[in-house]
């Protein structure tokens, strides 16, 4: 790609050189001058980090740098976009990147000094603005060397660039399922989710060189764990019923292993979703897991253990005298704990769904 865009600007290059002579009138004349004038109007500045490690030329007042706790430095004019990673060695760099259905074109730009690695990738809306930012990618310069010495993330962390200024407070949860990292970085460990509307208690807010970095530092179970401020709220969200995607009108209530009870409903992404907001993937007609997470839930109770007092519960028996529970589903069958369907011939005779396999209860 980069071998074609630089044809391309190569062509436009040559072109502009091609310009066929013009009789000097004194119209043309005053035409010439007023376009030389307009050419010597410089709008461009110099953009540089807030380290003074690396700076580029933008080319216009329309360029601004734009906050994203993910990334180093993020340049953009509204469309368009040049983002500027800075590694040191040792560190993993990213895959490098092509065109997406948003941006038609990219262009993408390497610098390397003995500690350290600069990435610098711009991407276009539109084709004819490609030229436009190769020449910012291309006016790079590494102002200051070696400023990124080969340390572990943890060390990075911990230096002066970046602070957690203690805070005391009870936020909100406005997305349906906000992760929480083990560090201010979406590179981090997922350690869990929050649902909608849960309360976190925040008890820090993380700086980059004194300013607001776009992280949370919240108490996570015995612990500490890094949330996106973008995603938390001091004032408690309006309870939706259910969160996410459109509701189906489908409903299943549902039990944990410890018999509690709770309603999930269908979702048109084809998740199903609790009032909280965690989804849910459908394993069986009685099972569900959590998406991403190992909980389960049943559309039985597991916690009856198959006590004869509970009528929805039988202890049936195969033909090698292998005990099998049966739970009594809504639907008219009868489920085992793996999910498999039966269906109840008589008081003492269950039969598998669509199968010969055939309980008996003694």
């Amino acid at each position: 790609m980069k071998k074609t865009v630089i044809a391309a600007l190569a062509l436009a290059l040559a072109a502009s050189m091609s310009v066929p002579a013009v009789a000097e009138t004194q119209e043309t004349q005053e035409t010439l001058e007023t376009t030389a004038a307009a050419e010597t109007t410089d709008t461009s500045s110099t953009f540089t980090t807030s380290d003074g490690v690396l700076s580029v030329v933008l080319p216009n007042d329309t360029w601004k740098e734009v906050e994203d706790p993910s990334k180093w430095v993020v340049l953009s004019d509204g469309d368009d976009i040049v983002t500027i990673e800075h590694y040191s060695n040792g560190e993993k760099l990213p895959e490098m990147a092509v065109a997406d259905d948003h941006y038609v074109r990219v262009y993408q730009a390497v610098a390397s000094t003995q500690n350290e690695v600069f990435v610098i990738t711009g991407g276009v809306v539109d084709s004819d603005k490609i030229g436009e930012v190769a020449n910012i990618i291309m006016s790079a310069k590494v102002l200051k060397y070696d400023t990124k010495l080969a340390v572990s993330k943890e060390d990075q962390a911990s230096t002066s660039e970046f602070s957690v200024v203690p805070t005391d407070k009870t936020m909100y949860v406005t997305a349906s399922g906000l992760n929480v990292r083990a560090g201010y970085s979406t590179d981090d460990q997922i350690l869990g989710t929050l649902g909608y509307g849960e309360s976190v208690h925040v008890t820090g807010v993380v700086q980059r060189n004194g300013a607001d970095y776009g992280w949370y530092q919240v108490s996570y179970g015995n612990g500490t764990g890094y949330v996106s401020a973008n995603f938390l709220s001091d004032t408690e969200p309006e309870k939706k019923d259910p969160v996410g995607p459109s509701y189906t009108g489908n409903v299943k209530t549902v039990y944990d292993e410890n018999g509690e009870s709770s309603t999930l409903y269908e979702c048109t992404d084809g998740l199903w979703r609790d009032k909280a907001g965690t989804a849910y993937t459908r394993l069986s007609e009685t099972e569900f897991q959590v998406y991403e997470g190992t909980k389960r839930v049943f559309t039985f109770n597991p916690a009856s253990g198959g006590s004869s007092q509970d009528p929805g519960v039988v202890t049936a028996y195969d033909e090698n005298g292998t005990a099998v529970t049966l739970y009594e589903s809504t639907d008219g069958y009868w489920y085992d704990s793996e999910g498999t369907a039966y269906i109840r011939h008589s008081d003492t005779d269950f039969q598998v769904n669509e199968g010969n396999k055939h309980l008996t209860v003694y």
